[in-house]
């Protein structure tokens, strides 16, 4: 399928955060206007002072103080602070907030006049941002009124409990601009999240394996480039998987055809294996007793060839099952290993004759004992190991059946009189194709693949055991032979007794 053409599509990814920009200015600038049309419409009702009234109405506010007949605080407008001294310069009352009492007091007590009274007309002082009006009235009193350059509540108890009107704008205003930002934002994000969905979804199809899609498209050219890099991505693996799949099953179909294919010389051998045997044992009783012994090996030799077949023909049945992906998991179960054991040095018997190898076998007390295994994937990886042996091994093998001192761990031990492991075999002997023990294998007589040692390892590990590698050495010190060991835990911290 062609990849389809995207990059040229869609409007610029600039252009989508530009219009943000855009709707985050306007948004700010609508709080703004919005919290002046607010004060604005405030002022009008009356609510609020405007910012010049405390300048523009102090002469009006003087003649009415002074023309009252007495002073009433209730007349001062609350756009004003007041504060009224006596011709001694002590504190008669006032609203004055405490951080600019003391100021004001000063400004005050410096206009009072010889007679300890202010002159009727009217002093203007500015000072640190305020507008001080001192003023004297008929009682003798001086009076001392303050105001700064902000609207002021109308109402007292509002001014008294409130914040100044401009600075409840500046915080309202403020919270308002940073609300639409957040909101803006957050719209930006889920629109630009949606804009970058086809690049989700296609990423999360492709590693789930499902290639079998096309890519959706985007209205933002960057992202529907990075779109048309993946749909060729897809296309490209999905070609290349198809590749794969049809030479896996290929070969799969091919190594079933050949595996059943081996089913009809196994079974010759194995029937002519069987009449060999048969044969040979009915003439061992009518012969002399060397010629009796002869046909007595011919008839082992028979057997064991009988069984190496019946276990090939059971090696087929499961490589035909893996070839169709119906290879069976670890499957545990009781396995008593007395039994076990008395299987493991038959066939370790008959590898042993092939090999004309000299095999010793030492066997702890097993009668009674097992452990949870599968037993046909530990005998084996058990036998993979002794057929090793028996390829490295100058004259003989000895295979170990036992517990560990704490009855733990049933372990077998395979030891050889070949020329051991080297170092780098210490340490890789168990990965999967190692070949590089030069040593071991100028000693062998067949060719190695590096994978005995690596199915018995797996197969150990399986079972949650360990398989340990090193060298037999004499009181010289030198390498005598090499050794596996195969450790199984026990299930319940011991064997099972039956």
């Amino acid at each position: 399928m062609a990849a389809v053409r995207l990059s040229g599509r869609g409007i610029p990814l600039s252009l989508v955060i530009v219009r943000y920009f855009i709707y985050v200015i306007v948004a700010v600038a609508a709080v703004w206007m919005v919290s002046f049309m607010a004060i604005s419409m405030a002022i009008n009702a009356g609510a609020v002072y405007p910012a010049s009234y405390g300048a523009g109405h102090v002469d009006e506010t003087v003649e009415a103080l002074r023309s009252a007949p007495e002073f009433d605080p209730d007349a001062v407008p609350t756009a004003y602070r007041y504060l009224r001294i006596d011709d001694a310069g002590a504190v008669l009352d006032g609203d004055m907030p405490d951080e600019d009492l003391e100021s004001a007091l000063s400004i005050a007590r410096e206009h009072l006049g010889d007679g300890g009274t202010a002159s009727e007309q009217a002093a203007v002082i500015g000072k640190n941002g305020m507008t001080y009006t001192v003023f004297g009235l008929p009682d003798g009193s001086t009076c001392l009124l303050a105001s700064e350059f902000m609207p002021q509540f109308t109402s007292r108890e509002l001014r008294d409990v409130l914040p100044n009107p401009q600075n409840i704008m500046l915080v309202v205003a403020c919270a308002g601009s940073i609300a639409s930002i957040l909101l803006i934002s957050h719209r930006a994000s889920r629109v630009i999240a949606r804009k970058m969905a086809p690049l989700t979804g296609a990423a999360e199809r492709i590693a789930q394996e499902d290639l079998d899609f096309t890519v959706d498209s985007s209205n933002v050219r960057q992202v529907n480039e990075v779109l048309e890099a993946m749909e060729r991505m897809r296309s490209s693996l999905k070609e290349s998987l198809e590749a794969r799949w049809r030479a896996e099953q290929a070969q799969r179909n091919q190594v079933a055809a050949l595996a059943h294919d081996l089913k009809t010389p196994l079974t010759v051998v194995r029937a002519n294996a069987d009449y060999v045997a048969e044969e040979a044992c009915g003439l061992a009783g009518s012969e002399s007793a060397s010629a009796s012994g002869e046909l007595e090996d011919v008839t082992a030799a028979a057997r064991d060839i009988a069984a190496a077949a019946e276990r090939l023909d059971e090696y087929v049945r499961l490589l035909i099952e893996a070839s169709h992906g119906e290879a069976a998991a670890c499957t545990k179960a009781p396995v008593p290993l007395d039994s076990f054991a008395d299987e493991l040095k038959a066939e370790a018997a008959a590898l042993a004759r092939t090999a004309n190898i000299e095999l010793g076998i030492v066997c702890g007390r097993l009668a009674g004992a097992c452990i949870e295994a599968d037993r046909e994937a530990l005998r084996r990886a058990v036998m993979n190991v002794v057929a090793n042996a028996l390829d490295h091994a100058r004259g003989r093998i000895e295979l170990s059946f036992g517990f560990d001192e704490g009855g733990t761990s049933f372990a077998v031990a395979v030891d050889d009189d070949g020329p051991g492991f080297s170092a780098e075999a210490l340490e890789r002997g168990c990965e999967r194709f190692f070949r590089g023990d030069s040593s071991r294998s100028a000693a062998a007589s067949v060719a190695h693949y590096g994978i005995g040692l690596s199915a018995a390892s797996e197969a150990t590990h399986a079972h949650g055991g360990t398989v340990e590698l090193s060298n037999r050495t004499d009181e010289a010190g030198r390498i005598v032979g090499a050794r596996v060991i195969m450790s199984i835990p026990c299930s319940s911290g011991g064997p099972l007794r039956v």
